[in-house]
């Protein structure tokens, strides 16, 4: 059936219908991926990095290649073979977690390690997602930073001071992955820094909560993501029209009320450099 192409091979024995599998979105089949990685192996590994942001439910904006796993130091540790990429432990600095069944670095950790690794535009979006998380559990908000810096002491002052920059960015208020990926790229570029889902009224009351707002240059900007206009849990029921229709009569009172609305969707946001011209047209410079 494979030889057939009515079969996809995840690793040697694990198998989905090649429909199914292309019916999944790449990081759906990252996640894929990572459970075959589990399913196969002798032991449990214990999965680190994107791989375990993934079962976490923390957004990737770039879906990496490789399943990452936390090895200890020895014969063979560290090497990436068959789609494994072996990361080396920090003797007893691992914060293991049990999640979905899979052995995982803890939140904390995992979101340190994404910091210290990735550039700001992937690891802030998970970092964004993660503090909201801790915020929803009702811990007080300074301790997210302490907790995650507290599993990093076998980092590098350079590394160290990467997650501190990630961590000082941070802001559980950010609406999804696309808002956090256009914050890193302004941040990255100097540019002022917006007020996140603020309020707007007019004479009619509610208007509705900008993705970003700067007051003092009288710009709105929205991300605007292909869910909004596709699926169900962000349509409420209505159709896509509905939701372009109301989107459109939102953006005329905003328009109405003096400010300048910026709108921008993923393209834009992984270029950056558009992102960045669609702000300085509007008047948004370092």
């Amino acid at each position: 059936m494979a030889r057939r192409n009515e079969l996809v091979r995840i690793r040697r024995g694990l198998y989905l219908p090649a429909s199914r599998w292309m019916e999944l979105e790449p990081w759906e089949q990252f996640r894929v991926k990572i459970q075959a990685v589990n399913d196969a192996a002798r032991k449990p590994p214990l999965f680190c990095g994107q791989s375990a942001a993934s079962v976490w439910g923390l957004p990737l904006i770039e879906v990496p290649d490789e399943v990452e796993t936390l090895v200890m130091p020895g014969p063979g540790g560290g090497r990436s073979r068959n789609g494994i990429r072996r990361r080396l432990a920090v003797p007893d600095e691992c914060d293991v977690v049990v999640l979905h069944g899979l052995r995982v670095t803890s939140m904390e950790q995992t979101i340190g390690n994404l910091a210290a690794m990735l550039p700001l535009t992937g690891s802030l979006p998970a970092t964004d997602r993660a503090a909201s998380f801790w915020r929803q559990s009702g811990r007080p908000p300074e301790e997210f930073g302490e907790r995650v810096l507290s599993r990093l002491r076998g980092l590098s002052n350079v590394k160290q001071r990467r997650v501190q920059r990630v961590l000082a960015a941070a802001d559980p208020a950010s609406g999804s992955p696309g808002e956090s990926l256009s914050r890193a790229v302004m941040i990255l570029a100097g540019l002022p820094q917006p007020e996140l889902q603020a309020v707007h009224r007019d004479a009619q009351g509610l208007i509705g909560y900008s993705d970003f707002y700067w007051p003092d240059h009288g710009v709105v900007g929205e991300f605007d993501g292909w869910a909004k206009y596709s699926q169900g849990e962000f349509l409420a029921g209505r159709s896509p029209e509905d939701v372009l229709k109301a989107e459109k009569i939102r953006e005329d009172r905003l328009r109405a009320t003096g400010l300048t609305v910026v709108r921008w969707m993923w393209p834009a946001a992984k270029d950056g450099a558009e992102l960045l011209s669609k702000l300085r047209n509007a008047g948004i410079k370092p």
